[in-house]
C-alpha cells in the first residue's frame, strides 16, 4: 500500500481489487461462507490522508462516496477505533476518505479504505507494529481488508478472504472494468446463490498462468460462482458482461457479488479502446486499469 508524507500529513492509497476467481465452498458455522479466491490488486485508488488531531477520531468523505458516513459505522473509523484502542495511543487523528472505487461494486473500496487506516495509522502514529501484528486486527474488521494490507499484486485466498498467499505474477494485466448505475446488495447474492452449482473453480491453475506470464490462459481460467445468481437479480449486469464480451477482449467476468464487471485485456491500447466504446455506448462508470505494483 503505496504512502508518502506532505508536511505532517501522511497520505495512504488504497487499491481497488478484482477477483478473478471466486468460489463458494459452504457455509461456515459463523453464518459466513467458506471462500476460495484469487484476487489482484490494481490501480484505481480511494486515498485517505491522516493530519494530526487532539486525543479524538475524525472523518470526513468526498468524492465517489455520495452519502458515506464518517461516523462509527464506516470500517475506516472502526479500524482506527480499534488500532488506538489496541496500541493504547493517547492522540487522535483528522482523516479525510476521497473516494474513487465505486461502491457495492465488488472492488473491495471499504476493505482497502480500513486497510489504509490501520497501515496509515501504525505509520502515523509511529507504532511500528509488524504486518503479522496488523492481521488480527484486520480479521475483526471484515471480509479482504487482510488482503490489502499488504495489497499483493496477486494472491490466493481463504476462509472469509483473511487467509493470504500471495502468489508470483510474471507480468502486469490490463482491465477495461465498468459499472452498471445500480449497485448489488451481498446480502442478496448470497441468498439467491445455489451452492450445488459452486465450488468448481481452478485457482491453482490460474496463478500457475499467472507466474507464466499468460493474460488469454488467465481469463480462459475466469470464474466467479456469484456471476450467474448476480445475473439473476440484474439485467444490468447481464447487458454489461454482453457488451464487454463483443469487445475483442480476452473475456468479461463480474468482480465479487457485484455489481462491476471487468474485460481482460492484451494491452493498455485496447482497454482504453474498450473504455471508449462503453462511454459512447452510455455508460458512466468506466476505468481502466492495471494490476497495482
Amino acid at each position: 500500500m503505496r504512502s508518502r508524507w506532505i508536511g505532517s500529513a501522511l497520505v495512504v492509497d488504497a487499491p481497488a481489487k478484482l477477483n478473478l476467481s471466486l468460489s463458494v465452498l459452504g457455509r461456515r458455522p459463523d453464518g459466513y461462507h467458506e471462500l476460495e479466491t484469487v484476487m489482484v490488486s490494481v490501480g484505481l485508488y480511494d486515498t485517505l490522508v491522516i493530519e494530526p488531531h487532539d486525543d479524538r477520531l475524525e472523518l470526513t468523505c468526498e468524492g465517489e462516496s455520495g452519502t458515506l458516513p464518517g461516523d462509527d459505522s464506516n470500517l475506516v473509523m472502526r479500524a482506527a477505533a480499534l488500532l488506538k484502542s489496541t496500541a493504547g495511543v493517547k492522540h487522535g487523528a483528522v482523516m479525510r476518505l476521497i473516494k474513487r472505487i465505486p461502491m457495492q461494486a465488488g472492488m473491495g473500496g471499504g476493505s482497502s479504505d480500513a486497510a489504509a487506516a490501520l497501515v496509515g495509522l501504525n505509520a502515523f502514529w509511529d507504532l511500528r507494529l509488524s504486518s503479522s501484528e496488523l492481521h488480527p486486527l484486520a480479521a475483526q474488521l471484515g471480509s479482504d481488508i487482510n488482503f490489502f494490507l499488504d495489497s499483493p499484486p496477486l494472491a490466493i485466498c481463504r476462509g472469509r478472504g483473511e487467509v493470504v498467499e500471495p502468489q508470483p505474477l510474471a507480468c502486469p494485466l490490463w482491465f477495461v472494468i465498468a459499472k452498471p448505475d445500480r449497485g448489488l446488495s451481498t446480502a442478496a447474492v448470497f441468498r439467491q446463490l445455489d451452492l450445488a452449482d459452486c465450488g468448481r473453480a481452478d485457482s491453482r491453475a490460474i496463478v500457475d498462468a499467472a507466474a507464466q506470464g499468460h493474460p488469454g490462459l488467465i481469463a480462459n481460467l475466469l470464474s466467479n460462482d456469484l456471476q450467474r445468481p448476480s445475473r439473476e437479480l440484474s439485467p444490468e449486469i447481464s447487458d454489461l458482461l454482453d457488451r464487454l464480451q463483443a469487445m475483442s477482449l480476452f473475456r468479461a467476468q463480474m468482480t465479487g457479488s457485484g455489481s462491476a464487471c471487468f474485460g481482460v485485456a492484451a494491452h493498455r491500447e485496447q482497454a482504453t479502446r474498450a473504455a471508449r466504446r462503453l462511454k459512447q455506448q452510455g455508460v458512466k462508470d468506466v476505468f481502466v486499469a492495471r494490476t497495482a505494483v
